[in-house]
Order: structure tokens, then sequence, then C-alpha cells
């Protein structure tokens, strides 16, 4: 190419190896300057076709080399493009300033190469340019979503989209390796299990490929010891189906701050801004204490997660202990004990209940001398959150095989007990009396087949008879047919039903179940109390789910049993006092789930509880 291009920065190593970069991409007529007032004497030489230059150029820095340009005193220049290199942090000062002198663009350090060439391309030659590639010049990054499932990949590329990304589709493992040297993307949504091979060979291509891209899993709900295998080969993290707009929002957030921070170091001069760059940008909570316990330094993750903890400072600011553990403690084991570090966890209760792993280590003087302490703080809740769900799902997995089992072989003898009876009941010379005792065995047996189905229905070992129904006639239906021992109770049941309601597919049986048991335990707790006693079942439609409330002015329940009263056989003191199998909400929860939908619980001590149940709308 002919194009020629002035390159003024004061390092040029501060971007990595720019001009080599572009050299090898066909533009061999690079003019160099490391000043300001000589890249003046350049275009005063010759006139590029294009400027790059360095925001923090000496004698005149890149804006006023820019307005310069601009002025009539260079009407030879005023229509050269110019790219603005910017140091790490972005300031908005800095992009107005920009637009006002006419900057092309402004490119904010750590940024890739790729697109930098594609900025030039789409000034000089954008017939170079394919069309999705045009997409990613205006984006926040380049996703690419490879996944099987093609409801999933609509889902992502409609949320990734609307958040401001450039998303690139790859149907199989094959297509999503070919890919990767075209579109060069920054962060990845890869299905664990692709259409040709498995997710691990797509992982590892993207690895040695683009090192610095971030990988997220997408896994199904019952595989997570799946995701702690990807994690292991590299991936950065991991969502569970269904997909969560929420969710994708801040994951792709975290995963753009690490793949900016994988970035930056791939080039390693510069020590001081890359240093002060990677503590800022790191995801683990980093904080500098003096000898005194005054903090000196905190990255923005540590002073987010300073508020999550009990911590105890003197008058001047400086730190005490943290969660009850002395700064002073930490200070002798390190520099009395020489110990070359103290770890300890810490649990944060509440609200938003957190787990941090602490690390605390010494810092010396260049003689030296004591120095203070670097403390790093890391967001380990995520990990004890896989943990419990594993646990929770080899619990449920014995629970079911155990469940199998004794179904198949209590229903063998049940139903020769019931023939039996049957057969006896049948007889003309019974007794009034052995009817009586044979009329009681056959509803014991009745019984003991409920509770057998009940517990099929837990395991999933059950199958669903799904019709379109309106949900506000189950719930008339149960209102009316519980209305008398609503007014024996003293229960004001009060409806909310929307008119509206979009129609589920559901099995209505299975779905009438769930709403009985929620409400059969709501009047329970509401039992021995002497206030008002209100049942409110409220429904809302919106475009793709419908909900349905269900709450009462009981006792409430405490916060920490919130996640458990979901658990089989979980039992907690002072919650209600009936009697029963303790499975009702676990079936519940567990008929909910196979029809793809959820259902989860609010409460407040004294406040009453509110069950939630949502379901996909037809």
């Amino acid at each position: 190419m002919d194009t020629s291009i002035l390159l003024a920065t004061d390092s040029l190593e501060k971007y990595g190896d720019m001009a080599g970069y572009l050299r090898k991409n066909g533009f061999q007529n690079i003019f160099v300057a490391t000043k300001g007032d000589e890249a003046l004497r350049r275009l005063n030489e010759h006139v590029p076709d294009f400027a790059i230059l360095d925001i923090n150029l000496p004698v005149l820095d890149g804006l006023q080399l820019c307005k310069i340009m601009k002025s009539d005193a260079f009407k030879q220049c005023e229509n050269i493009p110019v790219i603005l290199l910017a140091g790490t942090y972005k300031s908005p000062m800095a992009s107005q300033l920009a637009r006002s002198v006419g900057v092309y663009r402004i490119l904010t350090a750590p940024f890739a190469m790729e697109d930098l060439l594609l900025l030039i391309y789409n000034k000089l030659y954008p017939e170079m340019i394919a069309g999705d590639k045009i997409k990613s010049l205006h984006c926040k990054a380049k996703v690419m979503v490879a996944h099987k499932d093609p409801d999933i990949v609509k889902k992502l590329e409609y949320y990734l989209s609307g958040e401001g990304y450039a998303v690139f589709v790859a149907q199989g493992a094959e297509e999503a390796i070919r890919m990767l040297d075209a579109e060069k993307p920054h962060i990845f949504f890869l299905d664990y299990d692709m259409a040709e091979s498995d997710g691990m060979d797509v992982l590892k291509s993207i690895k040695k490929i683009i090192p610095e891209a971030v990988i997220i899993v997408t896994v199904d709900r019952s595989l997570e010891l799946k995701a702690i295998e990807f994690m292991k080969a590299g991936a950065n993290d991991y969502i569970i189906q269904p997909i969560n707009k929420k969710n994708i929002s801040d994951i792709c957030e975290d995963a753009l701050k690490r793949y900016h921070m994988n970035l930056m170091m791939k080039h390693p001069d510069e020590a001081e801004l890359k240093l002060h760059s990677i503590i800022e940008g790191i995801v683990d909570g980093v904080i500098l204490l003096d000898m005194h316990g005054k903090i000196t330094l905190a990255n923005r993750a540590g002073k987010e997660i300073l508020k999550y903890l009990d911590i105890q400072r003197t008058d001047d600011g400086s730190l005490l202990s943290l969660h009850h553990v002395s700064i002073k403690e930490i200070c002798n084991e390190l520099f009395l004990k020489k110990q070359h570090y103290v770890s300890f966890e810490i649990h944060s209760k509440g609200d938003n209940e957190k787990y941090f792993h602490v690390t605390a280590s010494p810092l010396h003087g260049v003689a030296g001398e004591k120095a203070g302490v670097v403390i790093v703080l890391r967001d380990i809740t995520r990990g004890h959150q896989l943990q419990y769900q594993v646990i929770k799902s080899e619990r449920l997995y014995a629970v079911s095989n155990l469940v199998a089992g004794a179904a198949h072989e209590l229903n063998n003898p049940l139903a020769g007990i019931q023939l039996c009876t049957d057969l006896v009941l049948n007889e003309p010379s019974i007794s009034e009396k052995a009817k009586k005792y044979l009329n009681r065995i056959q509803k014991e047996a009745e019984q003991i087949q409920s509770v057998v189905k009940s517990l099929l229905t837990l395991t999933g070992n059950y199958t669903l008879s799904k019709e379109q129904i309106d949900i506000n006639k189950i719930i008339e239906e149960i209102i009316e047919q519980k209305a008398n021992q609503f007014t024996y109770a003293k229960i004001t049941a009060v409806k909310r039903l929307d008119e509206k309601l979009p129609a589920v597919l559901v099995d209505k049986h299975q779905m009438r179940r769930v709403f009985l048991d929620i409400i059969e335990n709501a009047c329970a707790s509401m039992g021995e109390m002497n206030n008002e006693k209100c049942l409110t079942i409220k429904t809302e439609g919106y475009k793709d789910m419908v909900k349905i409330i269900i709450s009462d002015t009981g006792p409430g329940i405490p916060k920490e049993n919130l996640t458990k009263i979901f658990e089989p056989f979980f039992t907690a003191k002072n919650i209600k006092k009936i009697k029963g199998t303790g499975l009702g909400l676990s079936i519940a929860h567990s008929i909910v789930h196979q029809h793809n939908g959820r259902v989860y619980a609010e409460s407040e001590l004294d406040g009453g509880a509110k069950f939630v149940i949502e379901l996909p709308a037809t």
C-alpha cells in the first residue's frame, strides 16, 4: 500500500509494537515522531494519509497537535483522519475535547491492534471490511456465541446486542474454531457439549489462538461438576441455563474488565502504568496498609468489599481489625514470627451473605525495612454456592435412587394387599366388623400409595400430562373447595386475579397440587394466631411469563431458612406446627421445575410469608 501514516508517541513500546504491526499489514510508509514539535515538522515536510497521535506527547500534546492540523494554517491536513491514543483511564473530558478538535476516534489503552487496523480501513479502504466487521467498530466488545441450542443462541444474541456488543454466532465446534482468526472475539459464550465434539476442544483452541479472550461456559442446572472441569481447563466463568438477562449483563461487564487486564499483561513494558492498572482492574480486593494500619492504597474491588466487612477503625481512620481479626495480630505473625503470609476466611452475614478469603503478606522497603502489609480479599461466594449445589445434587441423586427402589418394592406388596382385601370384602359371609377393619386396611394402603406417588414426583419419575389451561380457574376452584375450611379457621381469602392472564401449558392436576400444598402451609402457619388471618392469592401476566403470588399474615420464615425450605425433609422449629412427611414444598419445587418454571419464598419474621410461582406462558 502507498498509504503513509504519521505515528507520534513519546515511546514506541508504550502501546506495544504498533509500527511493526502496521508494517506487517501492508502499511510500509510510517513516519515516526517522539515529540509534538517533531510531528509538526513532519507534517510540514510531508502530508500523510492518516495520523495516530499520543495524547501525552511532550512539547505539543496530541490534542494541541490535532487542533493545529485542523486550523487554517494547515489547510492541507484538515481532512486527515486522526486517531488519538489515551492512557489506561477513560476521561470524559478527554473524549469531549477530542471531538471538539476534530479527532476521528480516541482509543483508550489497552486496546487490540486489530481494532486500530479496522479503524484505519474504515476511513481509507472501507471496501476491505466485511459487513459483519463494521458493526464491531462501534461496539463495547466482540462476543462469539458457540452453542448447539438455537433458542439459547437467539436469547444470548438478543441480550448481548441490546447491551451494545457485536455478536458472532458459530453453529458448531468446527465453525467456532474456524472463526477465531477471522473475528478475534474478546468474549466467548461456549456450550459445554458442542454438536461435533466436546466443548473442551473449542476451549483449548481459544486459549491457544486468543489467550487473552475471556471464556464463559453454559451448563445445565444438574451439571455443575462440568463447570468445574471447564474452569480448571481455563474457562473464566460459567452460567446455569436457563439464561437470565441480568446475569448476562453483569457477567459481560466483568468479562470485559478481565479481557482488558489480560490484554494489558501481553505488553510487559511501562511497568508502573501497568502495575497500577492491574491493581485497579483486578477482581480481587487489594488493600495496602502502612505499619500503623492506615490504608495507603485500595483498588476499586477492595473499597467495595470493605462495605461488607465488620471493621474497626481508630479516630484517624487506621484499621484495627477485620471481622474480629486484629491487624496487630497479623503484623505479629508476619514480622515477629516471620510467616510468609497469613490467610483466613471471613463470612459476612445479613441480607447479602458473602464469603471472602483473606491473604495478608509483608511489604518491605528498598533497604529491607518493614513498610506495611498487603491484604488481598477474594470473593469466594460463588465457590461456596457451587459446593453447596454439588452437595445438594449428590444428596438428591442418592435420595432419588433410594426412593425409586423403595417405591418399586412397596408398590408390589401394596397391590397384593389391596387385591386380597377386595377379594375378602366381596365374600358374602364376611361380618360387618371384619368389613370395617378391611376397609380401614384398604384406606391405609391407599394412603401409603399416595406417599409413594409423592416420592416419585419429588424425584422426577412421573410423566406430566400437559394441556393449555387458565391458572385463574384452578385458583377459583381451590378457593371454592376450601371455603368451609377458611370459615372454620377464621381466615379471610382475598383474590386478585389478572383477567388478561395468558394461558400456560401445564399438568393441571400437578399444578393444582402445588397451589394446595402452599395454601395448606399458609393456613397452618396462621393456625394458632390471634390476630387477623388473611390469605392473599394474586396472579400477574407478562409477555412470556405468568406469576402466582400466595401470601399470608403468619409468623414468617427466618431468612436463613428461605433457601432451605424446599429441601426434602427439611424442618425448622417454630416455623409451623403441622404434621406431614416434610415433602410438600420439595414436591412443589420439583413439579414447578419440571414445568421450566421457578418457585421461591420471601419473608420477614412477624411479617408473613410470600410464595412466588413463575411459569412460562404459551
